[in-house]
Parts: structure tokens; sequence; C-alpha cells
């Protein structure tokens, strides 16, 4: 079948990986998807770069202003689309202040189903980006809820959430992983072990964008109680230099290594340097952390925060450990555990594996979208 894709990002980051992600899916179960939106192609977003510098000039007023106006221009976009292409389905990735897409698929007949991740105007998520227009932001979040056919959210409290802001019931549907791209078979995990000089030591590991609410304080003073762990960090960003004087200041800096930015496809090498990969906090509490299952997806005991959003993902003592959430101690006593346990450690990352390879990956993520479209 033909499936229209409409996104409005620039499909960097984790975004990108997920959009990047579903379409290959649905390639790969054989339909024909055709992209729309502000990044349809590599070249797309590298030209539109300037989008972010001009948000960070622009009073947000303004900026959420221009987005709103976007959807008389983005509806007549799909509107084309659809009469060329004939969809089976709309397939949208929800965005803030985003309506278009979803008025232009009900006037034509098409089922759409809308992609949820986080809802913009939810007081948890307005601390990342404060919303100006707020009234008219709620009116076009609700609106795009309603006129989905199908909502599907990446977790049981963003469902909830759906339910409170529009009304309408929405699926669970957590993120994926590839368990191809994330093989430990495949990957080099004793290089990375001596390039940073890791040697037999037992290695937490965290990836990511380094920012403040990701919670590597408390994962610092956690391995600060674990006698001889080292910590790994991969990835870099504007909390690195805080992170590091956090380090020192736990007197931490010959056992923490912050690697810097690293490919994504050079993650797979540095999560299986890792005896247990931590998700050490999660600010909004409705997200579908992605680095989480990726890090099953290599087979590695994985460590979380007992929150909704997490038990979507993790059984506690089969496929991860859970700790109280902000509790440091509670964090240092189940890393004491696993690093004095390594068949614990094997036995949960196993399982973790499996659940990657039978339930959590993209390609059945996809399958899942198809198996719940209404008939037409």
């Amino acid at each position: 079948m033909k499936i229209l894709f409409h996104h409005r990002t620039l499909a960097d980051g984790a975004e990108g990986i997920h959009i990047e992600a579903m379409v290959r899916a649905f390639r790969g179960l054989g339909h024909e998807v055709h992209v729309i939106g502000l990044a349809a192609s590599a070249e797309a977003a590298s030209r539109r770069a300037w989008i972010p510098r001009i948000r960070a000039l622009l009073p947000s007023i303004v900026f959420e202003a221009g987005s709103m106006a976007g959807n008389v221009v983005e509806y007549f976009e799909v509107r084309r689309a659809i009469r060329t292409l004939g969809p089976a389905f709309l397939y949208k990735r929800h965005a803030r202040n985003d309506v278009a897409a979803l008025w232009a698929a009900r006037r034509a007949g098409v089922p759409a189903v809308l992609e949820v991740n986080c809802l913009f105007t939810a007081p948890g998520y307005r601390e990342f980006e404060p919303v100006a227009l707020e009234g008219m932001a709620v009116r076009l979040e609700r609106s795009a809820m309603r006129l989905a056919t199908l909502r599907l959210a990446v977790s049981s409290p963003l469902a909830r959430l759906i339910e409170t802001l529009a009304g309408v019931g929405a699926i669970v549907l957590p993120n994926g992983a590839d368990p191809g791209r994330f093989d430990p078979s495949a990957a080099r995990p004793v290089a990375v072990r001596q390039r940073y000089g890791l040697g037999e030591a037992f290695v937490v590991g965290w990836t990511g964008v380094l920012r403040e609410w990701h919670g590597l304080e408390l994962l610092l003073g956690a391995v600060a109680k674990v006698p001889g762990a080292r910590l790994l960090i991969v990835g870099d960003g504007p909390a690195r230099d805080a992170i590091q004087a956090q380090a020192a200041a736990h007197e931490l800096a010959d056992r923490v290594i912050v690697t810097g930015r690293v490919p994504h496809d050079d993650v797979p090498d540095y999560v299986a340097a890792m005896d247990v990969a931590v998700v050490a906090h999660d600010r909004t509490g409705v997200a579908s952390p992605m680095k989480l299952l990726e890090y099953m997806a290599m087979a590695k005991a994985v460590v979380a925060p007992q929150l909704d959003n997490v038990r979507d993902i993790v059984e506690h003592d089969r496929t991860g450990l859970l700790f109280a959430p902000g509790d440091m101690d509670a964090l240092a006593a189940v890393l004491r555990r696993l690093a004095s346990d390594p068949a614990l450690r094997d036995r949960l990352g196993r399982n973790a594996r499996e659940t990657i390879q039978t339930a959590r990956n993209w390609r059945r993520n996809a399958e899942r979208v198809l198996e719940l479209l209404p008939a037409r």
C-alpha cells in the first residue's frame, strides 16, 4: 500500500532516528512510503538548518504565531500529496501547533495515524518550551488529537494525558530499537575499553546529550558509592562542564570518562563496553527513552527509575532493575548488586535482548500500526 508520512521536524537527534526507523520498517514490510515535511531528506534538513537560529533570535510569541500560520501552507501541500498519491493512510508525527496534515486527511477521507511523543501544552513539558500563546496552542493540540483516526502514545502516562486533554483514547506503543544495528555479536567492546583504559573494571554506562535534567548528578553520586566502578558517559552537551566539576567534587575525576559526541552508528560499540547501562532520570515521566531500548538490544543489564513510562518497557528483575526515582542510595544499591553478580547481569541482558527481538523493535511497531488501522 501507499503511505504518506508527514512530520514537522528537522529530523535530527532522536526524532530523526525514530522517523528514519519507522519509514524503513514500513518499506521493509513491502509498502511504498512518501515522506513530506521540513526535512524529507538529509539535503532538505541541511537547507533548513537556519530555522533553529532564527527561532533563537525571535520572541517566542512571534515564532509560535509563525508556526500556527504555517498550517495554511501545509494544508494545501498535504492535500496535493493525497490527490497525487492516493495513500491508504497518513502517518503523522505530532508537532507543536501542527494540525494541517490531519485536517487535509480528514477532508479527503483518508485515515490518519498520529504518533504522539509528547504533549507540548502539558504542564511538565512547558518547563522545556514555555508556551506564549497558550489558549490557541491548547486548542490546536486538542484538535490534533481529535482529528486523528488513531492515536499512538509512546507511554501509558502520555495516553492518560491525551485522554485528559482531548477526551479521546490512545493506544500505547513505546519506541523500539533495531536489533540488527544494535547487535552485541557484531560490536567491538574491547577496542573501546582499550581506548579509555577501562581494563577489567566494572563499567556503568550512560548515553545521550548532556543536559541538566538527565539526572547525571544522581548517577555520579551513586557511582561514588560503588567501590572500583568506572562511569562511561557517551555524549556531549551543554552540561558537560558541570558534570566534570561534579565528578571532581565527588573525587571521581579518575573514574569518570566523558567521550564527547559519538556517531550513532558507533554507539553499539560503546554500549557493548558497559557492564550496566543506566537511565538515571526522566523529567517528563511520559517519554519512551530510546537509549533504554538500545541498551536492551545490546543485551545489557539495564537500570532505570521505577516510573510508569519505564515500566511500559522494563519488567523489574526480568529485563532490568528499577530503583526509586531520585533516590541516590537506592540506585547505588542496585549498582552494587549488579557489580557483585555477573550471572544476574547476564540473565537480565539476555531477557532484555529477547524482548527487543520479539516485541520492542521498529518492524514490530510498523506491523502493529497496520493491525490497528480500521478496515476501509
